[in-house]
């Protein structure tokens, strides 16, 4: 754990270097920022935990509801929710994937969900 701590900086640096960001929108507008590192791990009380879960859960759901109608009846698209050349010409979008529906629904195994603890939420978790 020290030597994670004593290397943090670097850490981040590197981080910046290859451009690890992440995305928020704020006021309607589109914002990047770098993907800060810290060593420290955050503990979650089980009280807390559980209610997280109930969103991380929402979350996940909707991930792939939207990954569902991406690649299937496109709903979000014909209503204008979300501009066609926004999902078209994403690096993440798989034209080899239209109309394809996979067991279940599920398009994401796995899904990194982000639990931020923000100096503007006091003791509150965010999921981003």
């Amino acid at each position: 754990m020290r030597e994670l701590i004593e290397h943090t900086e670097g850490i981040n640096r590197l981080l910046a270097r290859f451009g690890v960001k992440f995305g928020i929108y704020k006021n309607g507008e589109f914002h990047e920022q770098l993907f800060p590192f810290d060593a420290i791990p955050r503990v979650i009380s089980h009280d807390e935990f559980a209610k997280l879960e109930k969103g991380l859960i929402q979350r996940v759901d909707a991930l792939n509801l939207f990954l569902r109608d991406v690649y299937g009846d496109k709903k979000i698209i014909k209503d204008g929710v979300i501009p066609e050349d926004f999902v078209f010409i994403s690096s993440g979008y798989l034209p080899e994937c239209e109309g394809v529906c996979p067991p279940k629904g599920i398009y994401s195994h796995i899904s990194g969900i982000d639990l931020v603890l923000g100096k503007d939420y006091g003791t509150s978790w965010r999921i981003i």
